[in-house]
């Protein structure tokens, strides 16, 4: 039976789309009701008519739609406040199937990642939880890294929901010998292939450079430099016994634009780029062993809450925030076509060309970094995740987009000075040829 109202028909699911510079709807409607995931235990947003309601709170616990309307749904369109339109696609009942590793009966090939090894480490929450989730609808097989172990354990029962074979491996990414320990575990698992390995793992620690504790510096080098380093280090005897395998390293805008108040978080995320770079001059004669770098912008996730912060202020990302299975998906897309560099979200390639064109950028990034954190509440100082997992819940989304807002005074005075700087330097650029 079809709704008359909605287009959907009685049984089957519906995905929404996902794009640009709109919220995100990770789940699924089935029956008047909407579910983040196909567990089917508890529904999150419902259909009263045609309007769904959904119930997402903000970090401060207040709804973030209001009165938790988040839009409209007529002929298959999900169409929100501010008239953006989301089509809704019917899904095939995946979470029906048997899972890969039930047998050559019950396995799916639909996907060329299918049975394939992949390695996530930082995989509990933010990028690396969607990650799992991205490659879970492939149907590879996957090995789950993190410190939080019940939230590793929350991960891989998301991905067998979905079909896919996957195994919890508690790591820390600081440890030669537990790093060693995942890779031999990831082989036994993959009949002796490890054919992905992605370093994703990250901590950070925000404050100014000599108020923050020396042991915080070290701890957010031994993770978001050293940890990719043992990553590749125990992947590269299995890709170059196979001849073949991929690399990916989630690095960041701030591989290309220094971060003020975070000179560690900074100096791991140019180091990579090094990294990325040596390990691809190496490898003349594997034509079949990549080495993939991915630049998020700035992303809607946990770690402005989970990390360091010995500002004296309450830290929250600055706009525009984007949507971490962005990221997730072009992880995905590495798998299926590697190439060396991929962006997400043109906020950074902006702020690149802002960077490499401005005389004087790091002062201005440091000037409205100091303003916007005055202008924010006092907080106490906090050591964060950097020696040991986070307490709270376990998530992809930070819960810091709000739709359709007007741009705060800060987003509006930094794009204002980014590109009025871009044409000066255009323009002294060209007066000099």
């Amino acid at each position: 039976m079809i709704s008359p109202a909605t287009g959907m028909r009685t049984g089957e699911r519906y995905a929404v789309e996902s794009v640009e510079r709109a919220p995100h709807f990770p789940g699924f409607f089935l029956d008047g009701k909407y579910y983040l995931g196909p567990e089917l235990n508890t529904a999150v947003g419902w259909l009263e008519g045609q309007t769904f309601i959904y119930d997402q709170l903000d970090p401060e616990g207040e709804p973030v739609y209001p009165n938790r309307v988040a839009g409209t749904i007529e002929d298959l369109t999900l169409v929100m406040a501010d008239g953006v339109r989301l089509k809704l696609t019917p899904l095939q009942p995946e979470i029906d199937r048997p899972a890969v590793g039930a047998g050559p009966s019950g396995q799916s090939k639909s996907s060329p990642l299918a049975e394939k090894l992949v390695v996530i480490t930082g995989a509990s929450s933010g990028i690396g939880r969607a990650t799992a989730q991205a490659f879970a609808r492939q149907r590879a097989r996957l090995v789950l890294a993190a410190r939080d172990r019940a939230a590793l354990d929350e991960v891989v029962a998301q991905c067998q929901a979905q079909g896919a074979a996957a195994l919890a491996v508690c790591t820390d990414v600081t440890s030669s010998e537990q790093m060693q320990a995942l890779a031999a575990e990831a082989a036994t698992f993959g009949d002796g292939r490890i054919d992905i390995w992605i370093n994703n793992a990250g901590v950070g620690a925000v404050g100014d450079f000599e108020q923050t504790p020396l042991e915080a510096h070290e701890q957010v080098l031994q993770t978001d430099l050293l940890g990719y380093l043992r990553g590749a280090y125990v992947a590269w005897p299995y890709f170059k016994k196979q001849k073949r395998g991929i690399l990916i390293n989630t690095l960041s805008l701030g591989s290309w634009v220094a971060q003020p108040y975070a000179a560690a978080y900074s100096a791991s995320k140019y180091g990579l780029r090094g990294l990325s770079e040596a390990l691809r001059g190496e490898l003349g004669e594997y034509r079949d062993i990549h080495v993939c770098d991915i630049y998020p912008a700035v992303m809607d996730t946990p770690g402005f809450r989970d990390g360091a912060n010995f500002t004296g202020h309450a830290l929250k990302p600055p706009p525009p925030v984007y949507d971490p299975h962005r990221v997730a998906e072009a992880m995905v897309s590495c798998a299926l076509n590697p190439k060396p560099t991929t962006t997400v979200g043109s906020a950074a390639v902006l702020a690149r060309a802002a960077h490499f064109l401005l005389p004087g950028f790091p002062q201005l990034s440091g000037w409205l970094t100091r303003w916007g954190l005055n202008r924010s509440p006092a907080s106490d100082t906090s050591s964060g995740n950097l020696f040991a997992p986070p307490s709270g819940q376990r998530r992809v989304e930070g819960g810091w987009r709000k739709p359709a807002r007007r741009p705060t005074p800060l987003l509006v005075a930094g794009a204002a000075l980014l590109l009025g700087g871009c044409l000066v330097a255009l323009g002294r650029e060209r007066g000099r040829g």
